[in-house]
């Protein structure tokens, strides 16, 4: 029987260079605030889990998943810290370092049968997504106490930037937490300016770490080859449907398209070709289309997102939020790390 060769293919398309060295940057900067449970969701919010986190090893003094399978991968790579499951759990891993949410007795005794190591109690304060009854929280963190897999005790802000709203649920959950002998945490990226009052022992911080909000350094640069130029002549336009050009135009037919997260466009965008902003005129499944000086060439980089496209930028041209945004680049696009 012949064998076939196994052969590594690379295609020239669209890179996601991350930079960990930013990353630990701002957790540094938020463990001055408060130690760090670093939330690692979603793959990191596109940046690469498993690379976060063995960048943020010495750093963090936790990390935080959505849901069990995002766990396994950690641990999976050797992951050591304690790792926080936000969501419901319907099983437990064979893992001492996992911590699973729990929101009412029946979740701790299921749990527990299952051999939890730890869990976590998580209280509705306003939420209102997950979560138990801020006048249950006492008696199931006892609850928990009494089997010994207390790990800690939590909630989220719904809306950070509305300081009176924060304050009704900083005020809930002081008063439903009061006494509990177990770590306590509240904030997420949004919380770290309201102040020493909503620090209690963890912040428990994604977005910023990778950049997303005012303050913190971005993470993420996209780029895309130019795949060729086009020199479209005065009457016709180009992808589908898009407007003619009146005078013609210089097209770059740029190697990233809606199937690789960069959205079909709902109103003005831009992409920078050696720091000059070049609009974008049509997004097709693999491709876009911007029209571009003549100094521009085929061997130029188009940065989709990065220090001359910020990711606020972008999001704001979907018409969404920065997390939408670095979640969204697909599986073609390449992640590269330095």
């Amino acid at each position: 029987m012949s064998r076939r060769a196994s052969v590594a293919y690379t295609d020239n398309m669209s890179e996601a260079h991350i930079n960990l060295a930013a990353v630990r940057r701002n957790a540094k900067k938020i463990t001055k605030t408060a130690p760090l449970i670093a939330v690692v969701k979603a793959d990191a919010y596109g940046h690469g889990a498993v690379a976060v986190c063995g960048a943020l090893s010495d750093t963090a003094s936790a990390f935080a998943v959505a849901t069990v399978a995002e766990a396994a991968e950690l641990i999976a790579a050797g992951i050591k810290l304690p790792v926080l499951v936000l969501g419901k759990s319907h099983c437990v891993l064979p893992a001492p370092n996992v911590v699973y949410s729990v929101s009412s007795f029946a979740e701790i005794d299921r749990l527990c049968r299952l051999s939890a190591p730890g869990l976590a109690v998580k209280v509705n304060t306003g939420m209102n997504r997950y979560g138990c009854a801020p006048s249950d929280a006492a008696k199931l963190a006892a609850y928990a106490r009494e089997r010994g897999v207390l790990h800690s005790v939590y909630s989220h802000l719904r809306a950070p930037e509305d300081r009176g709203l924060s304050e009704k649920q900083l005020a809930v959950f002081s008063a439903a937490t009061k006494g509990i002998r177990a770590p306590r945490h509240l904030i997420a990226s949004g919380g770290i300016a309201l102040g020493r009052d909503y620090l209690f022992d963890y912040a428990r911080c994604g977005i910023a770490l990778y950049g997303g909000i005012e303050g913190f350094e971005q993470a993420m640069t996209v780029t895309a080859p130019i795949a060729e130029l086009r020199d479209v002549p005065p009457g016709e336009g180009c992808g589908y449907g898009s407007a003619v050009f009146g005078d013609g135009a210089r097209v770059a037919v740029i190697e990233i398209g809606y199937a690789d997260g960069f959205r079909r466009l709902t109103g003005p965008r831009f992409v920078a070709i050696g720091g000059i902003e070049c609009p974008v005129v049509a997004v097709c499944m693999d491709v876009s289309l911007s029209v571009v000086p003549p100094c521009v060439t085929a061997d130029d980089t188009v940065e989709i997102t990065g220090r001359n496209m910020p990711i606020g930028r972008l999001a704001r041209s979907y018409g969404t939020i920065p997390y939408e945004v670095m979640t969204s680049f697909g599986a073609r696009v390449t992640r590269k790390y330095g």
